[in-house]
């Protein structure tokens, strides 16, 4: 005969798991949340929803020799065998270690309705799930994933929903949750924007410092913030609230779930295909532009060619930086990078206005490609090869034109 173990709450399980005749019923936490939480919920009014993942401790568990075997996906508590129970409970003691996805999806599905709750025990919730993704045991739970979203949206809090988008949450949800960003009117920064690129495998992600020039420099080609560009393009019923998938079967709701990455995958990729990629964060590395005459381009070829010849030349190369003052953010920073540089000068303009020029030589181009990632975008600079004036197009790593 099956043996009833009987198991403590304080032994074996968290405070803050569901049990019967424990906290509020499921019923009335969907009653509350209804009003006091930006979801709309598609239950039956007439019908009371299943708890099925409340966990009942007078149920029948039954410790087994062996493992038994797994339940299927979306099993209740009630619906696993006792041997199941037994293997389920235990391991509730001892959650960070491997687990059949059955038992992962049956415990997040009893925390669900917590993050329903008050805002003290949604966060305590979203606080555990935070600490579980950082197991290797629960990095692919979708389910985890999916709860983290949706107590992020949850909380409305912006800033923290643009926080949980770099934690490695799955492409897709990455895409809703920026969308749900957007709405809250958040701009993206730029751990995200690394994100993305690696999530959306649009090239290598450089440095902090690289990627707020990136965001900057898509601000300005789109005219606004990336995200209050996407959001703008969205239709009402894109921002309608859509049914959401719930680890608990038995709660139906419905949350704004606009996806972005169609409206952000190729302004990201044109970017990352025009600005030179960074090698290290001393120098770049660029593919060559693609409109290029043939004929232009050979005949500067030959004349790279024949100058490599002449030794003169070669000695008196130089390069002439140039730049006035703009409203880039970046612009002190830049100027407080060149003063300290050899060769820099400053005068005033025939109409008045300073410039600030640095000469470099080709044993100085690290120094010049520093400094060139933050100020080829500025239309006050000038850059002179030998005294010509080039087009900027024309600057980047091993260019016949330099």
């Amino acid at each position: 005969m099956a043996k009833k173990t009987k198991i403590t709450t304080t032994d074996k399980l968290l405070p803050i798991l569901r049990q019967t005749d424990q906290g509020p019923s499921l019923a009335k936490v969907l009653t509350a949340a209804s009003t006091a939480l930006p979801i709309t919920l598609l239950h039956d009014p007439a019908r009371p929803p299943d708890d099925s993942a409340l966990i009942d401790l007078t149920l029948q568990t039954q410790n087994a020799p062996a493992a038994p075997p797994p339940p299927s996906p979306g099993t209740g508590y009630g619906g696993l065998t006792p041997a199941q129970r037994a293997a389920f409970l235990a391991w509730c003691g001892r959650v960070t270690d491997p687990a059949p996805p059955a038992f992962q999806q049956l415990y997040i599905a009893n925390l669900e309705p917590r993050l329903l709750e008050n805002a003290d025990m949604r966060a305590a919730a979203l606080q555990h799930f935070h600490e579980l993704a950082q197991h290797p045991a629960w990095a692919a739970a979708p389910w985890l994933h999916r709860a983290r979203l949706l107590g992020a949206w949850l909380q409305q809090d912006g800033s923290r929903l643009a926080e949980l988008l770099t934690t490695g949450l799955p492409a897709d949800l990455i895409s809703i949750g920026l969308g749900q960003q957007a709405l809250l009117e958040t701009p993206l920064t730029p751990a995200q924007l690394g994100t993305l690129l690696a999530a959306w495998k649009l090239g290598p992600v450089p440095s902090i410092e690289l990627l707020t020039l990136r965001l900057d420099s898509l601000t300005t080609t789109l005219g606004r913030p990336p995200l209050a560009h996407a959001r703008a393009a969205l239709s009402d019923d894109d921002i309608a609230p859509r049914p959401w998938r719930m680890a608990h079967r038995g709660i139906r709701l419905a949350l704004p779930q606009p996806d972005l990455r169609p409206l952000l995958e190729t302004p990201l990729r044109d970017l990352m295909a025009v600005l030179e990629l960074p090698e290290a964060d001393t120098h770049l590395i660029s593919n060559l532009p693609l409109d290029v005459p043939e004929a232009e381009a050979a005949a500067d070829a030959d004349s790279a060619t024949d100058s490599a010849t002449d030794a003169v030349s070669r000695r008196n190369w130089h390069l002439i930086l140039e730049f006035g003052a703009t409203r880039s953010e970046y612009f002190e920073r830049v100027l407080d990078i060149c003063q300290k540089m050899p060769n820099f000068t400053q005068f005033m303009d025939e109409d008045r206005r300073m410039v600030y020029r640095l000469t470099f030589r080709k044993s100085d181009m690290r120094r010049f490609w520093r400094v060139w990632e933050y100020v080829q975008g500025w239309t006050t600079t000038r850059i002179y090869s030998n005294g010509k004036e080039l087009e900027k197009w024309k600057v980047w790593p091993h260019s016949q034109y330099l």
